[in-house]
């Protein structure tokens, strides 16, 4: 995955840029659907206080063992999420979750 990200404006001190790939596996029936999230890869795209309009490249490559193309089934899925994370000079934590489809190019 490639990309990059541009910190537009921030008024608190940020320590640390993340992004964090997780896989998400949904199973069950009429009883009800149980979640379970894993953390798959996590990378640090900016360390300090990143300058400000400024774009950060992005590259991820996916791990070939821990990833598949998304699946979805009446009772079982496979899916994946990608988490932003901005962590702050306090340590305050700011998280973004965004879904993502993975597909097998043909």
């Amino acid at each position: 995955m490639t990309g990059e990200l541009t910190v537009e404006r921030c008024d608190i001190a940020i320590k640390s840029i993340e992004l964090q790939l997780c896989r998400v596996e949904t199973c069950g029936a009429g009883e009800g659907f149980a979640k379970e999230a894993t953390e798959i890869q996590n990378i640090q795209i900016g360390e300090g206080d990143v300058c400000r309009n400024f774009p950060i490249p992005i590259h991820m490559v996916f791990p070939r063992l821990f990833t598949c193309p998304t699946l979805t089934t009446n009772s079982f899925k496979i899916g994946f999420e990608l988490n932003l994370i901005v962590i702050f000079e306090d340590d305050h934590l700011v998280m973004e979750t965004f879904d993502i489809q993975l597909v097998r190019p043909k």
